[in-house]
């Protein structure tokens, strides 16, 4: 009888054991949303940009420099042109964006508070980031020139991201 208790016993506890650890689960990081942001990019702050890099605000991933992916050999100058870059990178969803500029000379500017999925008063989302000196003076908007739109869905319809970057599903 002690020996039958006793296998009962242990029986019981090793199935005490076994629910009780299925029953936890770890805490599962939340899938991240990304999105495609169609942009048209004008350099007017007076420098060439060697790095452009759009992220997050706050993330500790930069993402790859999109000035790579405008097939200017690395240097973006400023200055009024007649064809500004156009196209798309994915990421993440968040409230606001940062850029980080990284100029020829070795200096950097950091552009905070962008916010991409802030949409007009006719309810488009901007698809134009117009840089300035003055990293206060940025422009975020929408650009309705005939040619903006058209091109920049063409760059989302080929699938090909500026900067080469797809997130992995």
């Amino acid at each position: 009888m002690k020996k039958s208790a006793l296998i009962l016993l242990i029986v019981m506890v090793v199935a005490a054991c076994a629910v009780l650890t299925s029953c936890q689960t770890k805490a599962q990081e939340p899938a991240v949303e990304y999105m495609d942001f169609g942009l048209e990019f004008k350099n007017k702050t007076e420098k060439t940009v060697v790095g452009l890099y759009l992220y997050p605000a706050g993330s500790a991933e930069i993402y790859p420099n999109i000035v790579d992916g405008f097939g200017m050999d690395g240097k973006w100058a400023a200055g009024k042109v007649k064809v500004y870059p156009k196209g798309f990178v994915t990421r993440p969803i968040a409230d606001t964006y940062e850029v980080k500029l990284v100029f020829e000379d070795g200096t950097e500017m950091i552009i905070s508070d962008i916010e991409l999925l802030k949409a007009d008063s006719d309810g488009r989302l901007p698809n134009e980031l117009s840089f300035k000196p003055d990293p206060n003076d940025i422009k975020v908007q929408f650009d309705d020139d005939e040619d903006v739109q058209p091109a920049i869905d063409e760059a989302i319809k080929a699938g090909i991201p500026l900067d080469g970057f797809v997130p992995a599903i």
